[in-house]
């Protein structure tokens, strides 16, 4: 069954410079054997709600979609029997392209959590995937929080040094997924929470309705909080070169 995902983000940087934000957002979630009659959407087919596995997993543009996560978590030992991969992502609305953020989940044959990919895009074109395990493969609960250095330049108002913690609360309701960014003079707190049902074309239309745009209506809202950040002088930081490795621990 393909689900969708009514969420709520928020994001409040920490230090001298304060700022908050809470918006509405879309995602689906499913795995690529999903079977569904939802009009509305397509997988690999242009539609009103739309994922393109070109979209996800591997250079942005020339994604792999599920054979890439499955490859990546395979080549880290990851690969149970009957171990079901599932994305979490922003779908495309109107040819729309751009998410943030997007989230390969891996369960094992009880439903159990135990492996995320988290893939992360900024608005320089660059994309770079943390991957979250525990060392033994036990399931991943709301508890356990994994750590993680930070690698990819995402906001310029942010340094590149510092750490992430990620926690994942994933059950047969809800997900709630919560990213703590920590550095010397500061931080930030992201969360992505929302109740799980079966995606409809009625849902569709209502979302198409009041979050026109989609992902085009995430970055107009990533580049106004900057402004805001401008405004307020907070420290800007350019942009370094990418990292060679595309995923990393």
């Amino acid at each position: 069954m393909v689900e969708y995902l009514k969420g709520q983000t928020y994001h409040g940087r920490l230090g001298k410079v304060r700022n908050s934000f809470t918006y509405k957002v879309d995602f689906v979630f499913f795995d690529e054997n999903d079977q569904h009659e939802i009009k509305m959407f397509s997988h690999n087919k242009i539609n009103l709600f739309s994922i393109f596995d070109r979209d996800h997993g591997g250079p942005r543009k020339f994604g792999k979609g599920f054979s890439w996560a499955r490859e990546v978590f395979s080549r880290n030992g990851i690969d149970l029997p009957k171990m079901k991969v599932k994305l979490l992502a922003q779908p495309r609305m109107f040819f729309t392209r751009f998410t943030p953020v997007s989230f390969w989940m891996a369960f094992d044959a009880a439903d159990k959590l135990i492996a995320v990919i988290v893939e992360v895009n900024n608005t320089f074109g660059d994309r770079y995937s943390y991957l979250c395990y525990n060392d033994d493969l036990s399931e991943i609960t709301k508890n356990k929080i994994i750590t993680s250095k930070k690698a990819l330049h995402v906001s310029p108002f942010q340094p590149m040094e510092g750490a992430y913690q990620f926690s994942f609360d994933v059950n047969i309701n809800k997900i709630f997924i919560r990213i703590n960014y920590n550095h010397d003079s500061g931080g930030v707190i992201a969360t992505l929470e929302g109740e799980r049902g079966p995606l409809t074309s009625q849902l569709i239309l209502i979302a198409s309705f009041l979050r026109p745009f989609g992902s085009a209506r995430v970055l107009f809202l990533i580049h106004l909080q900057a402004l805001k950040l401008w405004i307020k002088k907070a420290t800007f930081s350019a942009r370094p070169k990418p990292p060679a490795d595309s995923v990393g621990r």
